[in-house]
């Protein structure tokens, strides 16, 4: 969700500090559901999620189960590719590709660390100013620890809104790599 920056949170109106703070996982594997509306327009779905350190491979399900699309990020390689049944496109970020897609640019390292509640209060609403000046309001519900010794932490759902965009992410299984 915007471009790839240093995430700066603007306290809210309560004092409450970020749980205590996990180590970042930079490699995993989600499963979930995902919407996301732009103005009237609202696409949601099944998601399974898997990043490595050498990319990424998003597949995207109707609710009922049916693959619509994956992406494939190819780190080495700076390339995204989005294939939807025969037809392949590609493009240079993810940002730029789902922005095509949906209306609405989505940053996966952003995402990924909303996810693991970086910044954010457990059940409230964090405004998060990113460097291009692009303000979110997220939310991340319901911490739950994961890996062995309970180094990680990920929200159960997470819900980031600007403007007329909301993207929502509920999480069902989320393990570290």
């Amino acid at each position: 969700m915007g471009a790839c920056t240093t995430l700066q949170t603007t306290p809210s109106a309560q004092s409450a500090t970020p749980a205590d703070e996990k180590i970042l996982a930079q490699t995993f594997s989600l499963n979930g559901r995902i919407s996301v509306r732009v103005g009237d327009k609202l696409d949601s779905g099944q998601i399974q999620w898997r990043r490595t350190l050498d990319g990424e491979r998003i597949g995207l399900y109707s609710p009922l189960g049916s693959q619509v699309a994956e992406l494939l990020v190819d780190k080495r390689a700076n390339i995204v590719t989005l294939r939807q049944g025969t037809e392949t496109s590609t493009a240079a970020s993810i940002s730029e590709l789902t922005q095509s897609m949906l209306g609405a640019p989505i940053d996966l390292d952003l995402l990924n660390a909303w996810v693991q509640g970086v910044g954010l209060i457990e059940n409230q609403a964090t405004d998060v100013t990113l460097a291009n000046g692009d303000k979110w309001r997220v939310t991340a519900e319901r911490f739950n620890v994961a890996g062995a010794g309970g180094n990680y932490r990920f929200a159960s759902r997470v819900t980031a809104t600007r403007g007329d965009v909301m993207v929502r992410l509920v999480i069902d299984e989320w393990t570290p790599q």
